[in-house]
């Protein structure tokens, strides 16, 4: 996903955030299409009935935990301390 974002942001020259909101619109119709086929006359066999208010809490809170700062340490960030 971080490569199919960063070619985005190179060949659209947009804002960071406008990407951001444009792959949440994009969630938001696979989460519409998939409770689509969950409802209706002949749902999906799998059981699972969309509740969009509690289903919108849940895809809110994974935003906010996947946002979040890190409180553990990324090699990728660390200064380098010497040669091996």
């Amino acid at each position: 996903m971080m490569a199919a974002f960063c070619a985005a942001l190179q060949g659209t020259r947009l804002p960071p955030l406008a990407l951001v909101e444009l792959a949440a619109e994009a969630l938001g119709s696979i989460y519409r299409e998939v409770a689509d086929a969950h409802c209706g006359n002949r749902p999906c066999p799998c059981g699972w009935q969309p509740c969009p208010a509690a289903d919108l809490e849940a895809l809110q809170a994974a935003l906010k935990r996947g946002a979040a700062l890190s409180r553990h340490p990324d090699l990728a960030r660390m200064a380098v301390a010497g040669r091996a």
